[in-house]
């Protein structure tokens, strides 16, 4: 099955996929090198304080690293044995892609980090926050089980409610602030979104431009002489000549 036939590309989800990056893009700047969390945050902070989550270390542990990859592939190889090949290696990429990115450039690139103040001096402790790496994992990974069985299927409930849960459970751990849980699921949702988008894109040009290539080289075949050239028509006397010839006879 061909990858266009997954058509993620509405105008509507364009424009909501559209505006999810711009909030992200508002979120990173607005969390830049902040070290404590917002006023928005704190209420948050404090209900989840507050509401015991008994299997948060579970929805923590299931989106480590190795675990978010195999049950990602095993994703895949669902889309796969649908039928649907191309999707299965193009959404395995996205939620890769969306990982490595919260992880390698907009952590470092944020760079928001708690602090403490010791004998007057400004101490960095835990590791950089924004956005939440698991819940990334966790939205990435239900944006592409949404493209897989479809949003009207009982399973889209589900795979939204999935990232919701993750974010509540780091917030119970205290891993995260709130705002860290949000950018993760932007980022998460969108970048899946946009990679398999842009291969759907792709494949629809290619197969665009194939089409309008094939006249045209069927053409210059004709006029090199190649396969399905026609003989030029014999050339016919003049009629004065042929009028003369039956005199003749």
């Amino acid at each position: 099955m061909n990858l266009a036939t997954t058509d993620p590309t509405s105008t509507l989800r364009r424009v909501v996929a559209v505006t999810g990056v711009v909030a992200l893009a508002v979120l990173t700047i607005y969390m830049w090198h902040s070290t404590k969390p917002m006023r928005w945050e704190r209420p948050i902070i404090r209900v989840a304080d507050w509401t015991p989550m008994p299997t948060r270390d579970f929805w923590v542990d299931v989106f480590e690293p190795v675990p978010f990859a195999l049950t990602t592939i095993a994703l895949g190889a669902v889309a796969a044995a649908r039928g649907r090949r191309r999707l299965a290696l193009v959404g395995i990429a996205g939620c890769l892609g969306a990982v490595v990115t919260a992880q390698v450039v907009f952590k470092p690139l944020v760079d928001r980090v708690r602090t403490r103040v010791d004998d007057d001096r400004i101490i960095r402790f835990g590791s950089r926050l924004f956005p939440s790496t698991h819940v990334t994992a966790a939205a990435a990974w239900a944006m592409f089980a949404l493209l897989i069985f479809g949003r009207r299927t009982r399973l889209a409930g589900l795979a939204f409610a999935l990232p919701v849960i993750v974010g509540c459970a780091v917030l119970s751990k205290q891993l995260h602030y709130p705002g860290d849980v949000v950018g993760g699921f932007l980022l998460g949702t969108t970048f899946v979104y946009f990679t398999v988008d842009a291969a759907c894109t792709a494949e629809r040009a290619f197969a665009r431009r194939k089409s309008q290539l094939a006249p045209g080289e069927l053409a210059r075949a004709v006029s090199a002489g190649g396969p399905g050239r026609s003989s030029p028509p014999t050339a016919r006397p003049p009629s004065d000549y042929r009028r003369s010839r039956r005199e003749r006879d």
